[in-house]
């Protein structure tokens, strides 16, 4: 059959330029109606009520979620293995997940949605297909993470003074005498925006408590790489905000006080 084609190409290039015109066009118009149909469907009501294929009950916080088995059972091996053990076709119970939070997950096991992910559910994305050992969604998770992390130039404080090459200011441990003024960390990315680091190192304190524990150590270092340019002031208030035991704060701790001695011993050096 290829044979065939390439002899055609040869002997009707101008016939098969159209066909391929033609063609073009016509896959742009039924993509263009698949994509119409699936923004038109709201997707808690699909999930909210049941449906002729339905056959499974999740409650999420009182809530009732209709989901098929197959799907689940696909996607996930805790799925698969509580669905396996409920001979009796009770629901399943999750009282420690929100549910906004679980539906973004099921649209990436439907293959119904076209689901993105970004800044707004990244978060629990990557908590829940870990949780669920979902592990076509925490490999999509960790490449965003990966190539977020790498549009981050460098983070300074604007009440630290420590210097480093080409007049880069890096955060300084030594700001006794700024102590006055109020503190805040930046975050600078490669297209020179600059935007406060508060609510980016709490996101990125969560990330690190779900990697930390299954040892990822590749999104790990990524997100140290900017955790450890954080000043104290800063760590502790994103800390607060965020459930992390008091191993991982040491292992943040460890690496920001390696970070910074690193940092005077290349200063004293140049």
């Amino acid at each position: 059959m290829m044979d065939v084609i390439s002899v055609n190409k040869k002997s009707n290039n101008e016939n098969i330029k159209r066909v391929r015109s033609m063609t073009t066009q016509n896959i742009s118009k039924y993509a263009r109606k698949l994509i119409n149909i699936e923004d038109k469907i709201n997707v808690h009501d699909y999930f909210l009520h049941q449906r002729p294929f339905t056959n499974v009950k999740i409650i999420i916080n009182q809530q009732t979620v209709w989901c098929d088995k197959a799907s689940l059972s696909a996607a996930s091996p805790i799925f698969r293995e509580q669905l396996l053990k409920n001979h009796k076709d009770e629901p399943l119970i999750f009282n420690d997940i929100d549910l906004n939070d679980f539906i973004a997950m099921l649209e990436f096991i439907y293959p119904i949605f076209n689901p993105e992910i970004n800044e707004k559910n990244i978060s629990c994305l990557i908590e829940l297909s870990y949780r669920f050992q979902y592990d076509m969604l925490e490999q999509a998770c960790q490449i965003y993470i990966l190539k977020y992390l790498s549009t981050i130039r460098r983070v300074f404080g604007n009440t630290h003074s420590f210097e480093g090459e080409d007049g880069d200011y890096f955060i300084s441990n030594t700001n006794e005498k700024n102590e006055y003024h109020q503190q805040r960390d930046l975050i600078e990315f490669h297209n020179r925006t600059c935007v406060d680091a508060l609510n980016i190192i709490a996101n990125l304190c969560r990330w690190l408590k779900t990697y930390y524990y299954k040892n990822n150590m590749l999104p790990i270092h990524a997100i140290m790489s900017v955790l450890q340019q954080i000043s104290v002031n800063y760590l502790e208030q994103a800390l607060t905000t965020v459930d992390i035991d008091d191993e991982i704060k040491g292992y943040i701790y460890k690496a920001r006080a390696q970070y910074l001695e690193q940092m005077h011993h290349v200063k004293h050096i140049a």
